[in-house]
């Protein structure tokens, strides 16, 4: 009864808010030739025969877990066994960085929308034996039809913020019977695992695994990306670097009034901003020539590029964390408006101290962790911050020192992908 009145409101909200949703996203530019995967249309040719092989359908919604995937990719294939393994991803971006990142042998998807004819149509083609879902996106139809079609479902490095809490109580008519089709919840940490419980999970399959992320960010962390990311930006070492990362909203206007008031300390800082969204890329350009700054794009470059510009707008996908290795000052966004944060870990896991607002609910974990170690500078706004960024520079030993702590503490977390797997690998040989 819980499923049938969930799909009349999805089904509802799809005819009458659908097409409007197909217009914003070919607007935006994120409808493919594969979009109609959505659909659950799945080409013969993507799917080669099952014959003996088990197959693993991962799930990993945009860029951040498909790095976990490939923690976990890795991992169930030093298990040694005959292994399909399929990734499917929600965004546009994940599936490039899948593309990108996770091994030819493994097949790349977009999973399909909550709609029960889609969700059926996709699962009849894939066939999995075993279904990982990475982080917590939980879609009741998905998890329905998996226990239909018998598929052993688990969910992997789950974390449940407290937006989400309030999302899921929402549906607290449903989501007690859709957590129950998981066979396992490996939560990233207790306040995940008691988070998860409270709206409905059964207490005797829920775990504390750790956070796979903490594996890839200490495998991504080499020298090579820091030298090569240096070569492309023209960054040496000569000049002091302001990075600011996944900025949103107000933030780019605080992060460029600060630059200003610290160009009155150190007139040849560069700063090095990289919005969360590349679209807001031309709303940054406007405050920069609101303020008459020299400026260029990351996408215009090429080889007459010299690196003599005040500020870099980072308008291009994937080179954020490598950068983050080159900056002597490191701004985490989402933090000081609502948006919960991004992952400051990225950061520290260079031997950075990083500074960020306070809303980190998304990251609270990580940032406990880096706080502990004396890394993690929280400002509430942009006096805060232009304070923060001069104590950083003034002191460069002792913030060094802070940094190099942190990734030692990053570096004590890793070994969660293999310890989730092996909860799970004796359904893998069922």
């Amino acid at each position: 009864m819980n499923f049938f009145v969930y799909n009349i409101i999805v089904a509802f909200l799809f005819f009458i808010g659908g097409p409007f949703l197909f217009i914003y996203l070919f607007y935006k530019g994120l409808i493919d030739r594969n979009f109609k995967e959505r659909l659950g249309l799945i080409s013969s040719l993507n799917m080669p025969p099952k014959g003996n092989a088990k197959r693993v359908l991962i799930h990993a919604v945009s860029v951040g877990e498909v790095k976990v995937a490939s923690a976990i990719i890795r991992e169930i294939k030093k298990l040694g066994g005959n292994f399909s393994i399929i990734l499917s991803t929600t965004t546009k971006t994940g599936r490039q960085d899948a593309l990108r990142y996770i091994p030819n042998d493994v097949i790349i998807i977009y999973n399909p929308i909550d709609m029960l004819c889609c969700v059926k149509r996709f699962l009849h083609k894939i066939s999995p034996d075993i279904f990982i879902n990475l982080e917590t996106e939980i879609w009741p139809n998905f998890l329905f039809v998996c226990k239909k079609f018998n598929v052993s479902a688990f969910l992997i490095n789950g974390r449940i913020s407290e937006k989400s809490m309030e999302m899921y109580r929402r549906f607290n008519f449903l989501i007690k019977d859709v957590l129950s089709v998981y066979t396992l919840l490996s939560m990233i940490s207790d306040l995940d695992a008691q988070r998860i419980i409270s709206i409905g999970a059964d207490p005797e399959k829920v775990v504390v695994g750790g956070n796979a992320k903490y594996d890839i960010l200490v495998d991504d962390a080499r020298p090579e990306l820091s030298k090569k990311i240096s070569g492309i930006y023209k960054i040496d070492g000569t000049r002091n670097v302001f990075i600011a990362g996944s900025t949103t909203g107000i933030e780019d206007e605080i992060i460029i009034e600060t630059y200003g008031n610290l160009l009155m300390d150190d007139p040849d800082m560069l700063l090095v901003i990289a919005p969360r969204h590349t679209e807001r890329s031309r709303r940054i350009e406007s405050i920069l020539m609101s303020h008459k700054f020299d400026y260029c794009f990351r996408s215009k470059f090429d080889y007459h590029f010299s690196g003599n510009r005040q500020v870099i707008i980072v308008d291009v996908i994937g080179e954020l964390f490598g950068l983050y290795s080159l900056g002597n000052i490191i701004f985490c966004g989402g933090s000081l408006v609502p948006h919960g944060g991004h992952n400051i870990l990225e950061a520290a896991v260079w031997g950075k101290t990083v500074i960020y607002g306070p809303s980190m609910e998304n990251f609270l974990g990580a940032r406990r962790l880096i706080e502990r170690t004396g890394a993690g500078l929280e400002v509430k706004d942009g006096d805060e911050l232009l304070k923060t960024a001069r104590w950083v520079l003034e002191n460069p030993e002792k913030s060094d020192r802070s940094g190099k702590r942190a990734r030692e503490e990053i570096k004590k977390n890793i070994g969660s992908a293999k310890k989730q797997v092996k909860r799970i690998a004796p359904f893998l040989y069922k």
